[in-house]
């Protein structure tokens, strides 16, 4: 399972095009959207690193198979983190 996390100033749905290409390659993916978009109520100052992490640790423990973390630009900082909150 390929977990997808957007850059900054994007949401789960930059990743469309990604996530059809690996269908087609019959991989499974989701993406996330980080705290603060798509109509999340959260204001701005409960927007924090570990609100981040907390969004992609529970698409993990989600998923019913191992996962591929995937980041770009912020996203990239996002799964960092994560991987040090559960390297396992």
């Amino acid at each position: 399972m390929f977990i997808l996390v957007h850059g900054a100033w994007h949401g789960a749905w930059c990743w469309e095009q990604v996530e059809h290409h690996l269908g087609d390659l019959g991989a499974a993916s989701v993406a996330v959207d980080l705290p603060g978009r798509s109509g999340d109520p959260r204001s701005v100052a409960e927007l924090t690193l570990d609100s981040y992490v907390d969004q992609v640790v529970a698409a993990i423990d989600a998923s019913p198979e191992p996962v591929v973390l995937v980041g770009h630009s912020l996203g990239g900082l996002v799964i960092s983190q994560t991987a040090e909150r559960i390297p396992e």
